[in-house]
């Protein structure tokens, strides 16, 4: 005969049994020992409690006592237990992001791109970012965190130390940092607006030029990302999976079967990649072809447009970050071939609106990229408006091969380095100061890219 397990606790087995009459038949509970004293010393009687166990079943998590509702309402989950405890809901949420396109129909349209393709859109290809999130068993996600102790010490010191070998690290808490680093890290994408408000977050950091950061306790207890300049998302992607690999032989990481990497949420299950690109897009918002550009992108790849700054925020610069839409059934390989021809699409129809746009508006066009570069070129003091007007237009005269550049890197640079952080950190304070600080900026790179 089977063994029944408790009708209150559902672990320990049921060796007290309850008859009870409900809606004219008789319902069985069992309950332990323990479970059955507890409930008569509340005052409870055993068979409601058990009523209402079993009711809440599946729709709260023993372990952290996140609920349905809770989850409903935040999007986020508790812990890495909730999927046990809350598997359906869990799973209902990251499913319901793939219609359409399918999981298999995105994975049949992955195709690596020919070195013909990559040079082509390189020039429209700022940078590429490869961002993994890995969780821990037994610590609540971060948002259950409320302050540090020693679990959470204990992986910040294996974080740090699991980069031994592959890159330089430097450590920062959040707590240590003023605003104004924070914001500067915020501008170079080092860090995120939400691990920056963070009490209890910190930030590994690859030492002198930096490529590799690790977030810690951000939405999820580990996120580390690889940024390179151009289109490299493979290269991003194999520089960062040393360190992940590390990682998975020191820490116990959130694991399951079927969903892959655990996650706060659950949309990010699966490999937890978001692999993403930079892309510079001026033509397609000039000629109003941008919102069937990103549709299409979506529909096609499974691709999410947004701003320079990620999720909510606004394009600068004319420049949008393209990224991995679905994680969960999808491998890291299939995901970096997805970004990567779905933003490749993207550069061709980014170079068509400019041919458009070239045989539609030259001279006004032509006029902009001249003044543009001749103002950055010569300009004493610079706002950062000016700056980001003409900058979009000398990246259209490289672009177009109108202006002496041989490279577009040190154009890329500047974004971060004439921002408003970086440059008060570096001892511009006053207004003035920063504009005659950007100038001299500017006219360094603009030097640096004509060699």
């Amino acid at each position: 005969m089977a063994t029944k397990l408790c009708s209150i606790c559902g672990k320990r087995e049921g060796v007290l049994v309850d008859r009870v009459t409900e809606n004219n038949r008789t319902v069985e509970y069992a309950y332990c020992e323990e479970c059955y004293s507890r409930a008569l010393g509340s005052g409870v009687i055993p068979y409601e409690l058990a009523r209402k166990r079993a009711a809440r079943r599946g729709k709260e998590c023993e372990a952290c006592g996140c609920t349905q509702e809770r989850f409903a309402a935040s999007g986020l989950l508790g812990c890495p237990k909730c999927y046990d405890n809350m598997r359906q809901i869990a799973l209902s949420a990251a499913a319901g992001l793939y219609a359409p396109p399918s999981v298999a129909e995105l994975a049949r349209r992955t195709s690596p791109l020919s070195e013909k393709e990559r040079l082509y859109a390189s020039a429209n290809v700022v940078s590429s970012r490869v961002r993994l999130a890995r969780n821990v068993f037994g610590l609540p996600f971060p948002s259950e965190l409320r302050g540090t102790d020693g679990r959470m010490n204990a992986l910040f010191a294996d974080a740090i130390r699991c980069s031994d070998g592959i890159f330089a690290a430097e450590a920062r808490k959040m707590s240590e940092l003023d605003p104004l680093t924070k914001r500067a890290l915020i501008e170079a994408h080092f860090i995120s607006p939400a691990l920056a408000s963070s009490r209890i977050g910190a930030v590994i950091m690859e030492s002198g030029d930096p490529e590799i950061s690790v977030m810690l306790f951000e939405e999820d207890h580990i996120r580390e990302q690889c940024i390179k300049d151009g289109f490299a998302l493979e290269a991003a992607y194999e520089r960062l999976a040393r360190y992940d690999r590390r990682l998975e032989g020191v820490l116990p990481i959130a694991k399951d079967p079927e969903f892959g990497y655990l996650t706060a949420c659950p949309t990010n299950l699966g490999t937890g990649m978001r692999a993403s690109v930079m892309l510079f897009l001026p033509a397609l918002k000039r000629t109003g072809a941008l919102s069937a550009a990103m549709r299409n992108a979506k529909e096609r790849y499974g691709l999410t447009v947004r701003g320079y700054f990620g999720e909510g925020s606004e394009a600068a610069y004319d420049m949008y970050q393209v990224s991995n839409a679905y994680m969960l059934g999808l491998g890291a390989e299939d995901t970096i071939g997805l970004v990567a021809r779905g933003a490749f699409e993207l550069c061709l129809l980014e170079r068509d609106a400019l041919a458009c746009l070239e045989a539609d508006e030259r001279t006004a066009l032509y006029d902009a990229i001249d003044r543009s570069y001749g103002l950055l070129n010569s300009a004493y003091s610079l706002t950062s408006a000016e700056l980001m007007e003409r900058l979009v237009f000398v990246r259209i005269g490289c672009i177009l091969g109108r202006l002496p550049l041989a490279s577009m890197r040190p154009l890329n640079r500047l974004i971060w380095e004439c921002a408003s952080a970086f440059e008060i950190l570096n001892d511009a304070k006053t207004v003035e100061q920063r504009n005659i600080a950007r100038a001299n900026i500017v006219r360094a790179r603009l030097r640096e890219a004509m060699q």
